[in-house]
């Protein structure tokens, strides 16, 4: 039965494919292919030195504000990755317990 589910997915993925127009898109030439005399030679891209003092400013302020979050700071010497994990086992296993049925 999953044969001919599969094989009856495949011809009708290769009709599809075989019934497919084949139609140059608008940006190709005669050939199918882009003309290299469309590329363009510049950049568009924002050099003014304001723009990016701008940007440079917006990102030291987003980064003294991650600084000065609370749960940016380092953990503290007393908390160990094998306490946490520890507690976080328990709190799972009692959480299991208490959703089976008695």
């Amino acid at each position: 039965m999953r044969a001919a589910i599969v094989l009856a997915t495949l011809v009708i993925g290769l009709a599809g494919c075989v019934s497919a127009p084949d139609e140059a898109p608008d940006w190709a030439d005669d050939g199918g292919y882009p003309s290299l005399r469309e590329v363009p030679r510049g950049t568009s891209a924002n050099t003014d030195a304001a723009y990016w003092t701008a940007v440079q400013a917006d990102l030291t302020l987003a980064g003294e504000e991650v600084r000065n979050n609370p749960r940016s700071a380092p953990a503290s010497e007393t908390e160990s990755p094998t306490e946490f994990l520890e507690q976080a086992r328990r709190e799972l296993e009692a959480t299991r317990l208490s959703h089976e049925s008695n």
